[in-house]
């Protein structure tokens, strides 16, 4: 019975030495979207999810041998900044009400956690509409004051010396944004910043590949590279916006980790929106600027895929259910054109543009066309009750998670809108808005309508 015991004991502790050690975290959520259960945390280019149970937690397992880390808890796009530490395990809170946002921590992971989200730090924003010297002497200021509250946690060397880093570039990442905000939100017509503040922002942000893990960091460049960008630009012009930073990136960023990133960043979120437009020009920048081989690859896929939807091109065919379970196809539609809405209920701006395309609707009621919404809520029943409750007009549809259609066309923000001529195929893959008033000038302008 001894040996036996002696066995068990033995055979327990070589199972501990080989059992991958695990950090935990737990996540509560109260408010805000009851029917969106999905919960994440995203540590560099690693997001790990899960699904809130019925009493609104979850949990997950993090690799216990990462590095600490910062890493994002977001939750229906509400982000937290969070602190993960190996072997310590935290509960965050997170209480939305109102869009007002509370949340606390607990467990041997805290007190880090409960320093980065202190109201000064979530709450800093510069004031803008001081003059340059003031805007620089702003965040100054707020540099020292944030760092002054890092001092006082007495915190270990290693994380004070990686958050004075993260302070720096979240303060200073709001200054390369000065000349849009004197631009556009004050509407100073002509405003051109000084020389000496362009020369500055590089000074300021500067290549440091080790921090290119850091989100704060990572926005501090995009936006350097945006404000060269928006330099001596008198019109909003996007394509003309695009290669100015396109032209700023090949010129004077070194690093080349960092011009992989900046160049795949910018081109990557303009041809996810635009398409085909100057297409040829801007894979010609990358491919020059950008060595990393599978961010070329994903680059030459995302384009391969807007060549398939220029105008004139077959539209992808959708199949999906309406209210009454009944599948409703494209080809169902042939003959028509079509106006296709991809939406979801918990989107504020579709919600948005729901009343504009009912107005749609009803004006061309009787004509020789057709209105589609798609959803893309991952949970039918809450899609279904909003349907029947608001009584929406046009052919509802639902989509869900992973839709073949969506992932087609390229849909990485919604809502989107897409017009089809009366065979199938396509006139916009991006259409304008409903509440666009070029959107009624387009379908005027159908032939045959």
């Amino acid at each position: 019975m001894i040996r036996w015991s002696v066995c068990v004991i033995l055979l327990s502790m070589v199972t501990a030495c080989f059992r991958t050690p695990v950090t935990e975290v737990r996540m509560h959520v109260k408010g805000l979207m009851e029917n969106d259960s999905a919960v994440s945390v995203i540590i560099r280019d690693s997001v790990y999810t899960a699904y809130l149970d019925e009493t609104r937690s979850a949990v997950l397992n993090l690799d216990g041998e990462q590095k600490a880390d910062y890493a994002i808890f977001r939750y229906h796009g509400v982000s937290v900044p969070i602190y993960i530490e190996p072997g310590k395990d935290l509960e965050v809170f997170l209480k939305i009400e109102n869009w007002e946002i509370e949340v606390e921590f607990a467990g041997a992971g805290a007190s880090k956690n409960e320093y980065l989200n202190n109201m000064t730090l979530r709450e800093f924003y510069p004031d803008y509409k001081t003059d340059e010297a003031g805007i620089m002497q702003s965040l100054r200021d707020w540099e020292m004051r944030l760092s002054s509250i890092l001092d006082s946690m007495h915190f270990e060397a290693s994380f004070v010396d990686k958050e004075k880093k993260r302070i720096h570039y979240l303060v200073y990442g709001y200054l390369p944004r000065y000349p849009a905000y004197q631009k556009y939100q004050l509407q100073r017509q002509g405003y051109e910043a000084s020389e000496k503040f362009y020369t500055c922002l590089p000074q300021l942000i500067l290549e440091e590949e080790e921090l290119m893990d850091m989100p704060e960091y990572q926005t501090a460049l995009q936006n350097l590279v945006q404000a060269f960008g928006l330099k001596g630009l008198q019109e909003q012009d996007e394509w003309m916006y695009l290669k100015k930073q396109m032209e700023y990136i090949e010129r004077q960023v070194k690093n080349q980790t960092i011009k992989d990133f900046l160049m795949d960043r910018i081109t990557t979120r303009y041809v996810e929106r635009k398409g085909t437009d100057h297409l040829e020009e801007i894979i010609r920048f990358y491919h020059d600027n950008v060595t990393a081989l599978e961010k070329r690859q994903k680059f030459d896929d995302l384009c391969q895929k807007w060549v398939t939807l220029v105008k004139g091109q077959p539209s992808p065919v959708f199949a999906c259910q309406n209210i009454e379970g009944k599948e409703v196809c494209l080809t169902d539609l042939a003959g028509k054109y079509i106006y296709i809405d991809i939406w979801a209920t918990w989107c504020r701006p579709c919600r948005a543009e729901q009343p504009y395309l009912e107005q749609l609707i009803r004006k061309y009621e009787g004509k020789n066309i057709v209105f589609v919404s798609i959803s893309t809520d991952r949970d039918r029943k809450v899609w279904e009750k909003l349907v029947k409750t608001e009584e929406l007009e046009g052919v509802q549809l639902y989509g869900g998670k992973g839709n073949s259609f969506i992932e087609a066309f390229v849909v990485r923000n919604i809502p989107r809108f897409i017009l089809l001529d009366r065979e199938g195929k396509i006139i916009e893959a991006d259409m304008t808005r409903p509440s666009d008033p070029r959107t009624i000038e387009v379908l005027d302008s159908l032939v045959s309508l």
